[in-house]
């Protein structure tokens, strides 16, 4: 296992830091260029494109995590009563993880069409005579749509480990409460917040890994567009490494990304560690 994990974890690992520093096409042989392609990254270049692509990122990550942890516990707490039908709810709430992520762009990228053929804007037009939008090259709505995208596809695995971290809540613990005089309002924030630390915590990091890798909207519905709005930067890792054949700055990209998920999940855990002394 030692092995295995060597060799899937830490040598593909190096092999990514080697590129970063190199300039490659695949053609020809890799060539040295030192801390060219990170300066590219963190300069002026292009109006500081890259720099823009990295601060779009982490908004757009912070905004899904938020909606995806906000909405999920929301969404848990209302699945964890005894409603008729809950569990075919479960499963219509988790079915949109299930699917490719692709396909449903796809889909979406022809819901969206910005002609009266299109099924919002017909939906829009029929119920509120609003006018064809084109959504995909509208610079406010896109933006949106895209985060919404990403949320709607990804928040059934939230609700799942909320609603295993609710039902691990030991039931003396409210029944205790209540007798004490507390309302729901206050068991929710005494109770049921405080003993979903953890699944919080694993929910926050494996959250932000998979937010700061919105690619489908980019790739198959806009292109990056409109104005670069949605130019998220996985999207920029493989446009110049298999699009540009760019490979030393595509690595050096996925290695900024690396370093500021690290710098994440250890500020995370170690805020963890400091209030629960673990």
């Amino acid at each position: 296992m030692v092995i295995y994990f060597v060799l899937t974890t830490f040598v593909p690992l190096a092999f990514l830091v080697g590129m970063s520093f190199t300039e490659w096409n695949i053609i020809s042989p890799p060539r040295w260029v030192g801390l060219q392609n990170l300066q590219k990254i963190f300069s002026d270049f292009d109006n500081w494109f890259y720099l823009k692509v990295i601060g779009r990122t982490v908004l757009y990550a912070i905004a899904i995590l938020t909606l995806n942890i906000v909405g999920g516990f929301f969404v848990a707490l209302i699945l964890n009563q005894s409603l008729k039908g809950k569990g075919l709810f479960r499963t219509m709430w988790y079915l949109p993880s299930v699917f490719s992520g692709a396909v449903i762009a796809l889909l979406l990228r022809i819901y969206l069409a910005g002609s009266s053929q299109g099924v919002l804007n017909m939906v829009l037009n029929r119920l509120f005579g609003i006018p064809p939008v084109d959504w995909i090259y509208n610079p406010t709505w896109m933006p949106v749509i895209g985060v919404l995208f990403v949320v709607w596809q990804g928040i059934g695995f939230t609700v799942i480990f909320f609603l295993a971290g609710l039902q691990g809540i030991d039931e003396n613990l409210y029944d205790a409460a209540r007798i004490d005089g507390a309302n729901d309002v206050q068991l929710l924030r005494y109770i049921t917040i405080p003993q979903m630390i953890p699944v919080l915590l694993f929910i926050s990091v494996t959250g932000m890994i998979g937010s700061m890798q919105m690619w489908e909207v980019p790739r198959i519905i806009t292109a990056g567009g409109p104005n670069h709005m949605t130019y998220t930067l996985v999207y920029s890792i493989q446009n110049d490494a298999f699009g540009n054949l760019e490979f030393g700055l595509g690595t050096a990209q996925s290695l900024v990304m690396f370093v500021m998920l690290l710098v994440f999940i250890g500020w995370q855990l170690n805020q963890y560690r400091r209030q629960y002394g673990v």
